[in-house]
């Protein structure tokens, strides 16, 4: 008697199985002789481009007050997002110091401004500063009204131009602080002492 936790086909000769084979079937196939052709003669060269190293010592591209670097920190409180890619894709083209709101921007090195824009999408309030040399700093998302200079005016290392606020593309208050060399983008933190 079978019960009913056992199939029947378990028990079942081999023979009355459907498509029941038997293990001589799938006997391996014997296996084939591999074969190689070594030549005698040996093979001809095969020419090569040559190259060779030189060091090159680095050149200096921009001098600006501070020794090559911008003199202070545009702000004093720490950074939250970094210059680079960030996940999911997208470049960031500064680093975001995350300042109280209202909290003072100052000019990074000596310079002229060279922008001071109200902008409704993107940096919002932003003031930009020639450094000389082809070196330029962005403060971006002050404060609407805020700044604190205006275009052609000389400011001084350290000295107040906005405070940090909320107004652009943003979250959270912060400012947003790029630096530009010969009209090219580079990592801020880099420059910064």
């Amino acid at each position: 008697m079978l019960g009913l936790s056992v199939p029947a086909v378990a028990i079942a000769e081999p023979s009355q199985q459907a498509g029941a084979t038997t293990p001589a079937e799938f006997e391996p196939l014997p296996p084939e002789p591999q074969s190689m052709f070594v030549s005698a003669n040996p093979p001809a060269p095969v020419a090569r481009d040559s190259f060779g190293v030189e060091i090159i010592p680095p050149t200096q591209s921009a001098t600006i007050a501070g020794g090559g670097r911008l003199e202070v920190w545009p702000s004093d409180a720490p950074v939250n997002d970094r210059y680079g890619w960030r996940d999911g894709g997208e470049f960031h083209n500064g680093i975001d110091i995350m300042g109280a709101y209202g909290s003072p921007i100052v000019a990074a090195s000596a310079g002229v401004v060279t922008a001071v824009v109200q902008d409704d999408s993107g940096w919002g309030q932003y003031v930009k500063i020639d450094h000389g040399d082809g070196v330029s700093t962005l403060y971006a998302h002050m404060i609407s009204g805020s700044p604190t200079v205006v275009e052609g005016q000389t400011v001084s290392a350290g000295e107040v131009i906005g405070s940090t606020g909320d107004t652009g593309y943003v979250t959270f208050y912060h400012l947003h602080f790029e630096v530009y060399v010969d009209g090219s983008r580079v990592d801020p933190q880099a420059w910064l002492p």
